[in-house]
């Protein structure tokens, strides 16, 4: 059984799959759907891109708008930027098939490797962020109630089956704390996605003419740790830190700009 298989498991078993169509469109959303279908898809991504707003206003999680925003970018032939929406909607909603091909699809289109490669680091990596946040809390709370009450069964009666039971129910909770480990670390970090296709140049300030510190690739993830008008200032992976342009990258979470 994949990692992959394990962790769906895990979400069915405690009610974490939310359908596609959980998030009623509003009205904005309506305009905008209208509009794509007719082929106007500037005029459909200003409208959704107000809908964004508005979703970082009241705090909702907006996975079909930035799923529309990623098929709206790709028809404008931007498939950089549809791959950072598609991106976001996945960090939202990790389990997003439609998204995982979709970014699939846009990444082969702009020349990348794909998200997900299939080796043994990205399958291990596509297990650790298969929950959200709250959903590997509450998958490590009830794995560890049920093994509490084995254990507590196996105190007073004894015997085989209770032994057995902890001992499936304590590795289930050690999978489930590979998740909710990666979700602590990693939730709360600023993350931009570089959608120039010449990437990002990292200057050592915020101002056209400084001296340049490194380049941000195209696709690549960085961390935003400061950020001024029309300037971010970042750090890549391997601790390369700068200012780039605000206009070289987009927001994996809210505020998405």
């Amino acid at each position: 059984m994949s990692l992959r298989t394990i962790s769906i498991l895990f979400a069915l078993l405690f009610g974490f799959v939310r359908g596609e169509d959980a998030w009623a469109q509003s009205d904005t959303g309506e305009r905008a759907a209208a509009l794509y279908r007719e082929g106007r898809y500037e005029l459909a991504q200003e409208l959704w891109r107000a809908e964004l707003d508005a979703a970082a206003e009241q705090g909702t999680e907006p996975v079909d708008t930035l799923y529309n925003l990623g098929n709206a970018a790709f028809r404008v032939r931007k498939p950089l930027e549809a791959a950072a929406w598609y991106t976001a909607a996945i960090r939202l909603q990790p389990r997003n098939e439609a998204a995982w091909h979709n970014l699939e699809f846009v990444r082969r289109e702009a020349g990348l490797e794909p998200a997900d490669r299939g080796d043994l680091t990205a399958t291990g990596l596509r297990f650790a962020s298969s929950l959200t946040l709250p959903e590997s809390e509450r998958a490590v709370l009830a794995l560890a109630g049920l093994l509490a009450l084995v254990l507590a069964w196996e105190a007073l009666r004894g015997g085989a089956a209770p032994r057995a039971l902890a001992w499936v129910l304590a590795g289930g909770l050690a999978l489930a704390l590979v998740p909710w480990a990666w979700q602590l670390q990693h939730a709360e970090r600023d993350m931009l996605f570089i959608v120039q296709p010449e990437g990002a140049a990292l200057l050592s300030e915020p101002r056209d003419g400084a001296t340049l510190v490194s380049r941000a690739p195209a696709a690549t993830e960085v961390e935003r740790t400061d950020s001024l008008p029309g300037w971010l200032r970042v750090r890549m992976a391997d601790g390369a830190s700068g200012w780039i342009a605000a206009p070289s990258a987009l927001a994996l979470q809210r505020p998405w700009r």
